[in-house]
C-alpha cells in the first residue's frame, strides 16, 4: 500500500505516514502536526493567560487610579475564556487555531467540546504528573501522541 500524498510505501496497520505524516486512510484528515508546532500552541495556550492575569494584576498594585487598567485586563481574561470554550467546541485551542492545528478523533471528526475539555484539564493534568513523560511522549510517538491524546484517542492535525 502507498500513501495517497506523498506516494511512499506504508506498513500494513499505520494510520500515519512515517514519511509525509498523512493520515493514511483519508487524506482529507490532514497531517498530523509536528512536535515542535505543538510546543509553540502550548506556550501560547500558557503563555497568553498569564500575561493577561499579570496585567491586570499589575493595575491593582499601582492602586488609586488603575481601576479602568485592572478592568480592562480583566475583561480582556473573561474574554481570552470565552473564546477558548468557543473554540473547544470547534476541536481547537487558540494556540492550536493561530497555527492552524485541530485535535480529531480516530473517526477524523473534531474533539468537541467535551473531549477537548476533559483532554485539556485533566489529560493535560496526567501527562504532566510524571516529571512531564506525557509531553514529551509526543517526541517519540509514531503517532506524535502525548499521554492526553492517548487517553482520548485524539490526534492533533494541521490543515
Amino acid at each position: 500500500m502507498n500513501c495517497s500524498s506523498c506516494n511512499s510505501q506504508i506498513q500494513p496497520g499505520l494510520r500515519w505516514c512515517s514519511i509525509c505524516h498523512a493520515n493514511t486512510v483519508n487524506s482529507e484528515f490532514g497531517k498530523l502536526a509536528s512536535p515542535g508546532r505543538r510546543l509553540g500552541a502550548y506556550v501560547i495556550d500558557s503563555v497568553l493567560p498569564l500575561f493577561l492575569l499579570i496585567f491586570g494584576i499589575a493595575g491593582i498594585a499601582i492602586g488609586k487610579g488603575a481601576s479602568l487598567y485592572t478592568t480592562g485586563a480583566m475583561i480582556l481574561w473573561i474574554g481570552y475564556a470565552v473564546w477558548s470554550l468557543v473554540l473547544f467546541f470547534k476541536g481547537t485551542t487558540p494556540g492550536k487555531r493561530l497555527l492552524h492545528m485541530y485535535v480529531i478523533r480516530e473517526d477524523g471528526k473534531p474533539a468537541g467540546f467535551f473531549v477537548m475539555l476533559i483532554r485539556e484539564a485533566i489529560g493535560k493534568y496526567l501527562s504532566g504528573l510524571v516529571l512531564s513523560l506525557g509531553y514529551f511522549s509526543i517526541v517519540w510517538d509514531k503517532d506524535n501522541q502525548g499521554w492526553h491524546d492517548k487517553l482520548l484517542n485524539t490526534y492533533v492535525v494541521r490543515k
